[in-house]
């Protein structure tokens, strides 16, 4: 009851990853790119999830900033803790330990920022700021 799983439609896709294990990068982005042109078509929790899947999608294919673009796009219409505020902070870490490598103090201040402004929104929702 409350660990109960939302399914999403099983696609092509999905049923070729259960039987090879995995897809590769170019046949997770191709579905990505399937599921961007569902987007207008859907609205309210649906297009979240849908939003949160595309973000998925991107990351397993490790386009980590197409990822950070749908999850973003999802935290701001739902402003909920979830799925893309979990993997919203992994992908943000990630850009910003790539910005310590390259010793790029503009990009890593922009994800400490980043980071900061999740926080906060998990402070708001807590709080019933949201």
């Amino acid at each position: 009851m409350f660990f109960k799983k939302n399914k999403m439609k099983e696609t092509s896709s999905t049923l070729k990853r259960e039987n090879t294990g995995k897809l590769d990068k170019n046949e997770l982005i191709e579905e990505a790119k399937n599921l961007t042109n569902t987007i207008d078509s859907v609205s309210g929790e649906e297009r979240s999830k849908v939003l949160n899947r595309i973000g998925s999608l991107y990351f397993e294919a490790d386009k980590i900033d197409d990822a950070i673009k749908y999850y973003e796009i999802s935290i701001s219409e739902s402003k909920s803790l979830g799925k893309a505020y979990t993997e919203l902070l992994k992908l943000y870490n990630i850009k910003r330990k790539e910005a310590i490598n390259k010793k790029d103090d503009e990009s890593l201040k922009h994800y400490m920022d980043k980071i900061d402004s999740l926080l906060q929104l998990s402070k708001d929702v807590i709080r019933g700021r949201s």
